[in-house]
Parts: structure tokens; C-alpha cells; sequence
């Protein structure tokens, strides 16, 4: 019995145990050395901004938000082996960790976290654990000081969307943490725009007697202002006009010709579709908006008007109106 264990023992491969122990080492073995920092690893904070305002048309990979953090520096290091895999080590509960790059998802948001390590060219991204190795010996230094973040965007997202506050990750230096990367506050998303281009209308022409009706103004002319590609989750659109030109009766919607014009007598009336004056620097309810977006035409008239004890004098007859549209 006694020999026979002797023998099993001696049959184990040493050179296969050594191989085992020497891998194992240069992955887990590094460590910071003694110096102006503490030994632990530096705090990375990612700020919120609160709410921000993003484009609706804004295309994948774009940036919703880039803010930057200066950390505390580190140590030196020290690993033992030539190769050592480097990385940011994402939280679990964000959703599932990238196979390879430095694109990571948050949830289901739409929205992805982009992190660099003091310059924003491809180079410096900080990318998933292991999908970069440092190919050095004995002692160097940790990422640098200043860290720039970038959200991302990679799907829909959703108006209201809230990111944060949370626990990203860590970087590592094989198993040795050296920095907490943390989400302070939130970013919260405001897709706070439709595609609404610039409207030119065309008034037409007419003649003393269509001014002078018994309407008081000329028949009106339908425009409408479109919404187009507006985002889901908007609950509520209103619209105001504010007049590039001298108000006459902001009650009424009436204004005057720009100085360009050669008409003389007249003004504009900007209206509603069923011919309702609108009032001019006041909000105006869309109720024809559906909460799951899409295109919109905010149905709108205008005509023009006589101006009281005034002659009329042809010509040209200009004006313009901004148009601003609130997201709630």
C-alpha cells in the first residue's frame, strides 16, 4: 500500500502543474505598489445632467450626452507574466456584458455607455474585460486621471427615458480593481422634437373689391404644419406664433407687412383650419396628437385684412411668423 502510493504520486506531471500555477499567476497576481496614492482603487464618476433635449432625428451611434470626470490618480503596478487583460468589468444588472469593443448597452433603453481614457480617439476607449491585453512586465501605470463618458445612441429611446443613477462596473488589471466607475444622478431623456419643416405660403393675388368685402378680408388660404417622425411617449403637443413683424391685434392674430413689402392698407390674419382667429404669443392645445407618435398637420389659414382708416396701396405683401411647438 505504502509503495504504491509513493509510485501514484510520482506519475502526477509536474510540468502541467507548474504551466497551471504560472497562467494563473499572470492573470490574478498585480497589484499596486506603495507610493503617493492609496492601495485602492480610484472612484469614477459618471454626473448626470438631468434632462436633456435630443433631436428626433438623431441617428444611431450619435451622442446624447459627453461629460467628463477627473479621478484621483494611482500607483504604480505591478504583474507578474507578460500579458495581462484589461478592461471595464460591467454591472450584471445593466443587461448583458458585449462579446468585444466599448459600446455597452444599458438595458433596454436605447441607450449605450461609451467610456475613454483621457482622449476620445478609438484608441483610448475602454473597452469590455479581456478584449484588450497589456503586453508588459513587472510595473506600470493604471488609466490615466481624467476619464470622458459618452451616452450613446443604439435603439429608440423612448421620451421620459431615465438613466441612472448606478453601479457601471469596475476596471481591471487582470483580477486587481483599479477604479469604481459609478452613475451619479440621472439623465433623463427629452426626445423633445418632431421633424417640422419651414412652411412657405402663397397668398395669391387679388383685387381692391376681394379686400374690401363685406368679410373684411380676403378668403382665407389653408396651410397646414407638419409634424412628421414625431417619437412615442409624448403625452401632449401645443403650438404658439410669434410675429417677425409689428403686432397689430395679438388677440386676433393680425399683423403687419415686413418693411419690404410695397402693399399698403393691409395686414395678415393668421387662423385656424375652421378660419378661428389664433392669438398671437399664446399656447395652443394639438388635440389631434396620438401619445404613439408619428406625422401630424396642425391644419392652419391666413388672410389678409384691411387696416382701419387706412388706403389701400398695391404691391407686394410679405410677412413672416415663428412657430414654436412645446413637448409635454
Amino acid at each position: 500500500m505504502y509503495n504504491t502510493t509513493i509510485k501514484c504520486i510520482k506519475h502526477l506531471p509536474p510540468l502541467a502543474l507548474l504551466l497551471l500555477f504560472r497562467h494563473t499567476d499572470s492573470f490574478a497576481d498585480c497589484h499596486f505598489n506603495y507610493g503617493s496614492y492609496p492601495t485602492t482603487p480610484a472612484e469614477v464618476l459618471l454626473k448626470g445632467p438631468g434632462v436633456i433635449s435630443m433631436p428626433a432625428d438623431l441617428e444611431n451611434d450619435g451622442t446624447v450626452y459627453e461629460g467628463s470626470y477627473i479621478a484621483r490618480g494611482t500607483n504604480d503596478l505591478t504583474c507578474y507574466g507578460s500579458a495581462t487583460p484589461i478592461g471595464l468589468f460591467p454591472n450584471p444588472l445593466l443587461g448583458p456584458a458585449p462579446s468585444s469593443g466599448s459600446i455597452f448597452p444599458i438595458k433596454d433603453s436605447g441607450i449605450a455607455l461609451q467610456i475613454f481614457d483621457s482622449y476620445t480617439e478609438p484608441q483610448y476607449t475602454i473597452n469590455v474585460f479581456g478584449d484588450r491585453t497589456v503586453y508588459k512586465t513587472l510595473s506600470w501605470g493604471a488609466y490615466g486621471t481624467r476619464f470622458i463618458y459618452r451616452f450613446v445612441k443604439i435603439g429608440t429611446i423612448k421620451h421620459g427615458t431615465v438613466i441612472g443613477p448606478f453601479t457601471v462596473g469596475t476596471i481591471n488589471y487582470g483580477t486587481l480593481v483599479t477604479h469604481n466607475v459609478t452613475m451619479t444622478g440621472s439623465l433623463i431623456i427629452s426626445a423633445s422634437s418632431c421633424k417640422s419643416p419651414d412652411v412657405s405660403v402663397n397668398m395669391g393675388d387679388y383685387v381692391a373689391s376681394e379686400v374690401t368685402s363685406s368679410l373684411g378680408q380676403t378668403q382665407p388660404v389653408n396651410f397646414d404644419i407638419a409634424l412628421n417622425e414625431c417619437p412615442d411617449g409624448i403625452n401632449k403637443v401645443t403650438y404658439s406664433l410669434q410675429a417677425n413683424t409689428p403686432v397689430i391685434d395679438r388677440e386676433t392674430g393680425l399683423v403687419a407687412l415686413d418693411g419690404a413689402s410695397g402693399a399698403k392698407g393691409i395686414g395678415l390674419r393668421i387662423m385656424g383650419g375652421d378660419g378661428t382667429p389664433l392669438a398671437l404669443d399664446k399656447a395652443h392645445d394639438f388635440s389631434a396628437y396620438d401619445v404613439r407618435g408619428g406625422n401630424f398637420k396642425i391644419p392652419l389659414s391666413a388672410a389678409y385684412v384691411q387696416l382701419d382708416n387706412q388706403t389701400l396701396g398695391f404691391g407686394t405683401a410679405n410677412t413672416s411668423l415663428t412657430f414654436t411647438i412645446s413637448y409635454l
